[in-house]
């Protein structure tokens, strides 16, 4: 059978089209009014998850602190070596302090510093203390399993977010924005007296921040749709 040529790329460039709209209809970032974001804020306790403070002792907990410490040990030297030193200055131990509890998604995360400024977690299920995977450090959860990362701590400070989705067995990393323009330190911290976080997740997937827009020398709101 003779190729069409013409009609091929013809198909091939509505395909192409076609996948385009669908990633953007799926991921998008938009500036949004001050107004817009508050009102958002005001309902976030409904779809974000806040890792619990308080960990009570129990057999799971221990199975995942002896895990956490069978991990490191098995990490490369030179990450140990890392670590080390911050045990030595009293800043981390295999103990409670560095376990998170997220009960709604029945996960124990064991936070381990990668690098100076970065920090990833080992992730539990906390039923029966099997390991489920790794990733950076949360900056914000949604009650769908959905986490976003801040990563890229340097001296730029860029806005650099990971997307992760939860899975039957384990993490993925489904999505990613970088941009120069934004400023990432202000995601990761909380600002002089700001009333509401920096960033959190709200109904369908959308997440609201608040950054410094490096072009317009202020701070602005975005909305990033990541279904």
């Amino acid at each position: 059978m003779k190729l069409n040529v013409k009609r091929f790329w013809i198909l091939l460039i509505a395909m192409a089209s076609a996948a385009v709209a669908y990633a953007q209809s799926v991921f998008s970032v938009e500036e949004i009014r001050k107004t817009e974001y508050v009102k958002a804020a005001k309902e976030r306790s409904r779809y974000n998850i806040i890792p619990t403070d308080s960990i009570t002792d129990n057999e799971i907990v221990n199975m995942v602190l002896k895990e956490s410490r069978s991990k490191f040990e098995r990490l490369h030297s030179d990450a140990r070596e890392d670590i080390y030193l911050l045990i030595k200055e009293g800043s981390f131990g295999f103990n409670k302090k560095q376990i998170l509890y997220l009960a709604e998604l029945k996960l124990y995360g064991f936070v381990i510093p990668d690098e100076l400024h970065e920090e990833s977690v080992w992730w539990f299920d906390s039923e029966i203390g099997k390991y489920v995977g790794k990733t950076p450090f949360p900056t914000a959860i949604n009650t769908n399993g959905t986490l976003v990362a801040q990563t890229g701590y340097d001296c730029d400070w860029r806005l650099d977010l990971r997307f992760f989705g939860r899975a039957t067995n384990g993490f993925y990393e489904f999505e990613s924005y970088k941009s120069l323009r934004f400023n990432g330190e202000t995601v990761v911290y909380q600002m002089g007296n700001d009333k509401f976080p920096p960033i959190f997740w709200q109904n369908n997937n959308i997440l609201y921040l608040k950054t410094y827009d490096h072009y317009k020398r202020k701070e602005v709101f975005l909305k990033i749709k990541v279904q």
